[in-house]
């Protein structure tokens, strides 16, 4: 048997608990490994820990309604709570802070510090202190496993690990966020940027403040993991160029529309001339030829560039409350694998 905590319970911590339900909560592991939830921390929601394993179906009903009345502990200290719980892997799910990566940073340092694996797709961590955090997993000899803090589900960080090993992979570019990328389409319609950021919203893309999205700055916080990934360099944010898609227009999109042309906004990562590692985000022009050209609506790609293979590249759902469960979900079996 497997224990597992959540630290954060929204929308994609559900997505996995629900996961794990529709699989009678038994691991596709070769020994069928049960895996059972013992802890529930979450400083807005609520919190539960039971040693003998939560009724995750009573709470799941209970949270497709809004009700999170089961979750009556009141954890104020969560690192601390997450040291005594007797757990062989958190889930973070925390909020995202890319600036500090904080709290997150506190909840991983206490997972292993105590003991314990990490699996998650909180980007603020990695954004900030990658190292820092995969040098204490090694001397703790624990897993940090973070597949879904690019693209989702979309399996992008295992095949930069393992499955294009000496390739000599020179650049990584792409989409990387789905709610520019659904504005951009909406906008090729002729709709305007106001009404598709109104839609996406509507559609659960997009947060009510959607700064993030469209300024840019989710997409940097993954060109800042994909840095410390494929070239095992930990960039600094004021040094990366980052501009959004609110300024462009709908006389942009159809200037470019004439020419063959494509607005996306793209996060690239790359080795220059001289060797040094450089990262932008920004709108760019795509022409027909090139892979992201077709790239619409909410969906992501990232373009792999390599010296031996050329450019190899990965599409995918690039958000959503399954998929990305899916990425935590595929990480766990990961860790009971060995």
């Amino acid at each position: 048997m497997v224990k597992i905590m959540y630290v954060g319970f929204g929308i994609v911590s559900q997505g996995l608990a629900e996961i794990i339900l529709e699989a009678h909560s038994i691991l596709p592991t070769l020994k069928k490994t049960e895996i059972q939830t013992v802890a529930i921390l979450d400083t807005m929601k609520g919190s539960k820990m039971d040693a003998n394993g939560i009724n995750m179906q009573e709470i799941l009903a209970n949270a497709q309604k809004g009700d999170y009345s089961l979750l009556t502990e009141n954890i104020l200290d969560v690192p601390k709570a997450i040291q005594e719980v007797q757990a062989d892997i958190i889930i973070e799910a925390s909020f995202t802070d890319i600036k500090t990566g904080q709290p997150a940073i506190s909840h991983i340092e206490a997972a292993l510090h105590s003991g314990k694996h990490v699996v998650t797709t909180n980007k603020g961590p990695f954004a900030v202190a990658y190292e820092e955090i995969f040098k204490l997993a090694k001397e703790r000899n624990k897993t940090v496993a973070i597949e879904g803090t690019v693209i989702s589900g979309t399996p992008i960080i295992n095949v930069l690990n393992t499955g294009l090993l000496g390739a000599q992979i020179t650049a990584v570019s792409g989409i990387m966020n789905g709610t520019s990328n659904y504005i951009l389409t909406e906008m090729e319609s002729g709709m305007s940027y106001e009404k598709a950021l109104s839609q996406a919203q509507e559609l659960g893309y997009a947060e009510a403040d959607p700064t993030s999205d469209v300024e840019g700055l989710d997409t940097l916080a993954k060109v800042l993991i994909l840095g410390n990934v494929v070239f095992n360099t930990q960039l600094l944010q004021e040094e990366i160029e980052v501009n959004g898609i609110s300024k462009i227009t709908l006389a942009d999109i159809k200037e470019a529309t004439s020419n063959n042309m494509r607005y996306k906004l793209i996060g690239q990562v790359w080795k220059d001339s001289q060797g040094k590692v450089q990262g932008a985000v920004r709108p760019k022009l795509v022409p027909m030829e090139d892979s992201l050209y077709g790239i619409s609506g909410a969906t992501n790609a990232l373009k792999i560039t390599s010296s031996i293979l050329g450019d190899t590249t990965i599409i995918g759902a690039g958000a959503g409350k399954t998929e990305t469960g899916f990425a935590l979900y595929n990480d766990i079996i990961s860790i009971v694998n060995g």
